[in-house]
Order: structure tokens, then C-alpha cells, then sequence
């Protein structure tokens, strides 16, 4: 196999993956969100800070430390360096 081949290989790979990705977030977004509250809170993750979300949602610190937990155990949530990741964009 030439490099191109191999490279072309790779994007089909990381297409596929992702196709099965979003996939598995639709099946479990039922499982992760119960409101447009947790929703909203989900797409500030990794954008804004803990206090920041707390503040335009009107949510406890231990509240979204509880969805963050949720989350992460649904595979929705990445750990880096001490905070939380969306692993789906």
C-alpha cells in the first residue's frame, strides 16, 4: 500500500467511527438529558467554566457536578487535565 492509500484508508476508518458515534449519542441522548436545561448545560461543557454554566443556568455547582458525572459514565464526558470534555462536538 502507497501512503496515500494507507491515508485514504484512515479517513474511511475515522468517518465510519464517527458515524458510529453519533449514532450511539442519539440512542443514549435520552439517557442524558431529561430537560433543555441539561441540554444547554451539556453544550457549554468545555466551553465555559463550572461557575459560569452555574450562572447562565441557574444551576447548583453540585448539580452540574452530578450531570458531569452522568455523563461521563455514558461516555458522552472526557476527563483532561482536571476538567470535562465533550467527546461529541
Amino acid at each position: 500500500m502507497t501512503n496515500d492509500e494507507i491515508t485514504q484508508s484512515i479517513k474511511n476508518i475515522e468517518n465510519l467511527l464517527k458515524t458510529l458515534v453519533r449514532f450511539h449519542f442519539a440512542e443514549i441522548k435520552g439517557q442524558a438529558f431529561s430537560n433543555e436545561t441539561e441540554e444547554k448545560a451539556y453544550s457549554l461543557t468545555g466551553i465555559k467554566g463550572r461557575d459560569q454554566i452555574c450562572e447562565d443556568l441557574k444551576i447548583s455547582p453540585n448539580t452540574l457536578s452530578d450531570l458531569w458525572s452522568r455523563w461521563f459514565s455514558l461516555g458522552l464526558l472526557v476527563k483532561e487535565r482536571g476538567s470535562y470534555k465533550r467527546t461529541i462536538e
